[in-house]
């Protein structure tokens, strides 16, 4: 087999085992139809449409956003597939621990199957809730500011408000001076570009 033909099978690969993960986590809830929640850019989602979504995680245990409600959430889309999401997360760990006690709320959202979620966890030794939102949660991603639904992806929503997305990796250092920035409450909503 050609070096292309094993890269379309691994994608091909890979893409099936997401779209069992999905399957298995029970698929996104529904978008807003066109005409709800803001429209500046396709479909968004509306504050009570965020906080209502709920995926499983990898034992099968459904979460909602909304539990977390009350804290600046830091949502991460990633994929064990997905070399810099692999290489971002354990600073995301490390920093994770170091705001816990700052009302900051670390969550991942796995665009992959449970199975590869738990054992990546196990691994990388994640302490905090990685749910497996499986190839479904592509639109999502897109309706939350992500239109290429490119991995990975970061927002940190405070009071239902996206504070700041960035779509490409994040290191330590990025991730404390945004969160140190927010939790200043200082104005204005923030996007980063890769790079």
């Amino acid at each position: 087999m050609t070096a292309r033909g094993r890269r379309v099978f691994i994608i091909a690969l890979l893409t099936a085992a997401a779209l069992a993960g999905w399957l298995a986590a029970g698929g996104p809830p529904p978008l807003p139809a066109a005409g709800e929640g803001d429209q500046r850019e396709g479909i968004t989602l509306s504050v009570e449409q965020f906080y209502s979504l709920g995926f499983a995680d990898s034992d099968g245990h459904w979460r909602k956003l909304g539990q977390w409600r009350d804290k600046l959430l830091v949502v991460n889309f990633w994929a064990t597939w997905c070399p810099p999401c692999r290489k971002e997360i354990p600073e995301f760990v490390e920093v994770s621990r170091e705001y816990a006690d700052r009302g900051v709320q670390f969550v991942g959202l796995g665009i992959d199957s449970p199975a590869n979620v738990r054992r990546f966890a196990d691994e990388q030794r994640v302490d905090y809730p990685l749910l497996v939102a499986g190839v479904g949660s592509l639109p999502i991603m897109s309706a939350l500011g992500n239109p290429s639904m490119a991995l990975p992806y970061t927002l940190m929503v405070d009071a239902g408000e996206i504070r700041y997305s960035r779509l490409g990796p994040m290191d330590g250092e990025a991730l404390r001076n945004t969160l140190d920035r927010l939790l200043g409450r200082g104005a204005g909503t923030a996007t980063a570009r890769p790079g």
